[in-house]
């Protein structure tokens, strides 16, 4: 059996011993880790919060740290196309053995528990668990973690060693969980921060950055935002990457991230800034991160789906992750950059909890050609049809509805112009299964 059809496997076990849905809080995956041990306590990690550009940064910090000689561990969510890319160790993924290996103990823990039983954890914590035992057992010199939902009751904030967190921006989505208001989701967010770690804030408005301060000041956190401790920017945008520039009292010099987009310059100064608090501060010590690990750690970094080419002849077959309205803005930003006046087409398939309303706003002022599909066997999927319905009600320009994305692909490909593919993280997925060269 090769690893695709095992990670398969796996995926299929953790839906058979999960509650279903997601149910926020921390006592139950508290309890699990007990009896495994309390793997969380047994190595260093960083934690990245946010809304929007967890995974690039923490992507990217995982790369500095690895080129800086440090066995790291890196563990984000959601995978695209293999549950496998969930959590990779020391730059490649964990073996399924690893994962069959925790699964088995974790079992055990449950069926050994009447409180488990009853109340067994959910997809996301049981996958949290075998995570850090695997970590644990790996013995890295770091770790890390990318959270979830991203607050205080997200299974990832159990975590005990946390040198420093890294927070993205903030913007509104699960707000079933987080709240509905900017400020909600702002407060469950900073909530994670540890009293006297180091704590960045990618920086927002001024009453964002008001919360942040004010919830730091509380803990007792040592917390500063992004732009206060260096000035950054974007040089130049293109399908190879971007160029940016950092300056800083401890560094100055400009970079090329294989990311795409202004956002990444901002993921990538985060990721910077949280090298240099691990190199210098007292606390953490790691003196191994010099100049040139950073320069090589953001330019050799890897980050699926986020305006990736995945068909790199004309016309391009892009996916892109943006999946909420503050993610789609800078989509939008980008592709007026990098397209200017010339036109492209999107197929576009969104969750029935995101934002839908003002996503299709932010699209309907990219001017381009909407191929309306769904994401096949997710409940969760709005339907192409009503997709189509609430596009044509803004008098979006449509190409039509296709259940099948790849039709839908085909059908804008054949248009001969780019395509890109956006609106959900799983039709992301979906696509590069299909599509990937």
């Amino acid at each position: 059996m090769d690893d695709i059809n095992k990670f398969q496997e796996i995926e299929k076990k953790l839906q058979f011993l999960a509650s279903p849905g997601i149910r926020p809080g921390l006592a139950r995956l508290s309890h699990l880790l007990l009896l495994l041990g309390n793997p969380e306590r047994k190595f260093k990690a960083v934690h990245v919060v946010g809304t929007n550009g967890k995974g690039s940064t923490a992507s990217t910090l995982s790369s500095i740290l690895k080129e800086s000689g440090y066995k790291t561990a890196l563990y984000t969510s959601p995978h695209l196309v293999s549950f496998g890319e969930r959590l990779s160790i020391g730059g490649e993924e964990a073996l399924p053995e690893m994962w069959e290996r925790a699964l088995g103990i974790i079992e055990m823990g449950i069926v050994s528990s009447d409180r488990l039983r009853s109340d067994p954890p959910t997809y996301f914590e049981l996958i949290t668990a075998a995570a850090f035992m695997i970590i644990a057992e790996e013995d890295v010199d770091i770790a890390v973690v990318e959270a979830g939902l991203g607050g205080r009751l997200d299974a990832t904030n159990i975590l005990s060693d946390v040198i420093l967190t890294l927070i993205t921006p903030i913007g509104i989505d699960h707000s079933e969980y987080l709240g509905n208001s900017l400020a909600s989701v702002a407060k469950e967010k900073f909530a994670v921060m540890r009293p006297a770690i180091p704590a960045i804030f990618s920086g927002g408005e001024e009453d964002i950055e008001s919360i942040f301060f004010d919830t730091a000041f509380k803990k007792g956190t040592q917390a500063q935002v992004l732009r206060r401790l260096c000035s950054y920017g974007t040089l130049h945008i293109s399908f190879e990457g971007t160029d940016f520039y950092v300056e800083s009292e401890c560094l100055c010099a400009d970079y090329h991230t294989p990311l795409i987009g202004t956002h990444q310059t901002e993921n990538a100064a985060l990721a910077l800034a949280g090298a240099c608090v691990l190199k210098f501060s007292s606390k953490t010590k790691f003196e191994n991160i010099t100049f040139p690990a950073l320069y090589n750690g953001v330019i050799s970094v890897k980050w699926p789906g986020r305006f990736e080419i995945i068909k790199k002849k004309s016309p391009l077959l892009i996916v892109d992750g943006a999946h909420n309205p503050h993610a789609l803005k800078r989509l939008a930003e980008n592709t007026g950059i990098i397209y200017g006046s010339e036109s492209f087409n999107m197929v576009v398939a969104m969750m029935k909890d995101k934002d839908i309303s003002e996503s299709l706003d932010i699209i309907k002022k990219m001017g381009t050609s909407l191929y309306c599909t769904q994401v096949p066997g997710m409940d969760r999927s709005l339907s192409a049809k009503d997709l189509l319905a609430m596009a044509e009600e803004k008098n979006i320009r449509c190409a039509g509805k296709w259940e099948d994305p790849t039709l839908a692909v085909e059908k804008s490909l054949g248009t001969g112009k780019d395509t890109i593919c956006c609106g959900s993280l799983f039709l992301s997925g979906y696509i590069k299964k299909h599509f990937d060269d």
